[in-house]
């Protein structure tokens, strides 16, 4: 017999050894775009377009999907997108194609164990029985008849694989066994520390360290500039697709025409009942470099054109991160003029709730807080010469907010104009112990709510209504009460008992750091109250907003204005906190000074302001009550 290596030269061996590195799994072996399309059936039922896998309708998911072709070096993907991006069904084509070349085996990980049994049965199981795979999946077991190997959450595929659906709450599922290829599903929705054991993202990471060849896919629609999926996308190598114009050939990525581009997606509006409505056939794109109009029916040829480009360097040569837009959707999925009518519902960014959830969800990008910008120094210099008590030209209504605390109460006064503009026209203390109804510091504050009026030109208008914090209750028996609310025996809340009376227009309010979607939202009293009802208010997203809004300029609509007569410490207070990492992965509001009144009664006259509806009003309402206002 020849010894091979014996006889074979030092150089020889070398050469071996790189032909031996450069060779690849299988020549065969397909891309995976191109399986998809040969394969991948979308069934009827399951999407309104039916049918093969088609890659000239989202070219831009091609390169994605690629990525995870064993030939290629890509070990993790990123994605952040907006919602209904299609990413979920590219990385579906991902696991088939691994199940059909017996290449890995898949972790996958979701928000719950719920939407893990949904996304099992409505998209890998139907990809299975309509996608030719499922000869490749290994059925009941022969030896034990009560071994399922074909379940919801875990499935054995030929070539000894497996497959496994968890969630970010359920660690132990994975252990114990190595996956290499592990897709991190809505990423942002795991926990930064989980019962103690640490960082999810990296316990789950870490089942496929040893594993040569290991794939990792994380994708997410994002929520803030500190989640999990941007922190990703910006460790990559910040992919986006340039799409061609088709007049003129120029690469670009598609935005809107706002934030004073002269370019981007834009469209003409025509005003039914108060709201504007996108005119269809005035929806276009303007050329970023020749300037000319690109309708949507030429959006499909600009995507066919269109090319990922990295924009950063990653911090790891084998990282890959996308930015998917929902403004490159398929027609046929979303439209250029959908977008545009959201865009134009968020009063073209004004309204910041709702552009918060269109920054996220259709533009695909995390949502970032300004509070760091506005010192009160600065917050000072712009106050106005308007004096106290009275209300400003654009003022046409009034909403106050209270604050309680034991020895004392403090209450804002808001006129608020079109666009919400507000101006601050009072401030006042009202000075004794709270913690007894009969005191004569509710008595004080009840007379002024409901006597006090402020002068508007030849007229004075009352407080519309003035929303009272209720997150403190001074009653002393409350303090055993730990705030828990869950039966009528509980003492008597003195706000609740206030705010009952028929004789102010006020409503109980609580601040609610988690509240989303809604910056109010009614919730029932659980207690031997007149009050049956108080608001949870938004005050994590009402804070964005009102500081967002600091930042505009004079001239722009919805400004926040500040009398002269105001003093150095109302400034300080009103910008007292910041939205600040307050251990890692948490993000929270945080007192940079103590008295933080100022900025929490704004807050409370905003919700009543959108108690009452107010930034619903169109400029036509707003002229209607003015107009009434004065015809009176």
């Amino acid at each position: 017999m020849i010894n091979i290596v014996g006889d074979m030269s030092t150089l020889a061996i070398s050469e071996l050894v790189q032909f031996a590195r450069g060779w690849k799994i299988d020549p065969t072996i397909p891309l995976i775009s191109t399986w998809a399309e040969e394969n991948r059936v979308i069934p009827e039922g399951q999407s309104e377009f039916p049918g093969k896998i088609n890659h000239s309708i989202a070219p831009h998911l091609v390169e994605i999907q690629d990525c995870f072709h064993p030939d290629c070096d890509i070990s993790q993907v990123s994605i952040m997108k907006g919602t209904q991006a299609l990413a979920t069904s590219t990385i579906e084509s991902v696991i088939g194609y691994s199940i059909k070349y017996k290449l890995h085996n898949i972790l996958y990980i979701i928000t719950s164990k719920h939407i893990g049994r949904v996304r099992s049965s409505a998209g890998i199981d139907v990809m299975i029985d309509k996608s030719n795979l499922k000869q490749y999946m290994r059925p009941m077991s022969d030896r034990i008849k009560r071994k399922h190997a074909d379940g919801a959450f875990y499935k054995e595929m030929h070539g000894n694989r497996r497959f496994m659906i968890t969630s970010w709450n359920s660690i132990a599922d994975a252990k114990s066994v190595s996956w290499d290829l592990i897709i991190m599903d809505e990423i942002d929705e795991a926990k930064y520390d989980l019962k103690g054991q640490g960082d999810p993202e990296m316990i789950f990471a870490g089942r496929g360290k040893t594993i040569r060849g290991k794939k990792i896919a994380k994708l997410g629609t994002p929520t803030v500039v500190s989640g999990r999926i941007n922190i990703n996308f910006l460790e990559g190598d910040q992919r986006f697709y340039f799409c061609q114009c088709p007049l003129c050939g120029e690469m670009q990525i598609l935005v809107l025409k706002a934030s004073g581009r002269d370019y981007g997606l834009t469209a003409r509006a025509e005003k039914r009942n108060g709201r504007d409505f996108i005119i269809p056939e005035t929806v276009y794109y303007t050329c970023k470099l020749c300037k000319k109009s690109i309708y949507e029916y030429q959006k499909s040829s600009m995507l066919l054109g269109g090319e990922w480009r990295p924009t950063a360097t990653p911090v790891n040569d084998k990282y890959r991160s996308y930015h998917i837009s929902n403004l490159m959707s398929p027609i046929m999925f979303y439209t250029w003029g959908q977008a545009m009518q959201e865009f134009a519902e968020t009063d073209y960014g004004k309204r910041i709730t709702k552009w918060k959830n269109f920054v996220i969800d259709v533009l695909g990008f995390p949502w970032e807080s300004r509070t760091e910008k506005k010192g009160w120094e600065e917050l000072k210099e712009s106050a106005e010469p308007y004096p106290l008590g009275e209300i400003p030209h654009g003022g046409l209504v009034l909403t106050g907010g209270a604050d309680v605390h034991k020895k004392f109460i403090v209450l804002k006064v808001v006129a608020w104009g079109k666009d919400m503009e507000s101006w601050i026209i009072d401030y006042k203390f009202f000075h004794g112990s709270t913690g007894n109804k009969e005191n004569v510091v509710w008595k004080n504050f009840e007379n002024f709510l409901k006597s006090k009026r402020y002068k508007l030109k030849n007229i004075t208008l009352p407080i519309t209504v003035t929303a009272v914090d209720s997150g403190y209750n001074p009653n002393p028996n409350s303090e055993k009460e730990k705030n828990i609310e869950q039966n009528n025996l509980l003492g008597e809340h003195v706000v609740y008992e206030f705010v009952a009376k028929p004789t102010i227009s006020a409503i109980a309010c609580r601040g609610n750091p988690t509240l989303k979607g809604t910056l109010l939202k009614k919730e029932r009293v659980y207690r031997k109250s007149q009050l049956k009802e108080r608001y949870d208010t938004a005050v994590n997203d009402l804070k964005h907003e009102t500081y967002l809004k600091l930042d505009l300029k004079p001239e722009y609509p919805g400004r926040i204005h500040f009398s002269q007569d105001l003093s150095d410490d109302f400034f300080k207070g009103f910008v007292s906190e910041v939205w600040t990492e307050i251990k890692p992965g948490l993000f929270s509001w945080k007192k940079i000074f103590e008295d933080n009144e100022p900025l929490d009664t704004y807050i409370l006259a905003r919700a009543g302001a959108e108690f009452w509806g107010f930034p619903e009003y169109t400029d036509e309402h707003w002229d209607s009550y003015e107009q009434n206002l004065f015809d009176q």
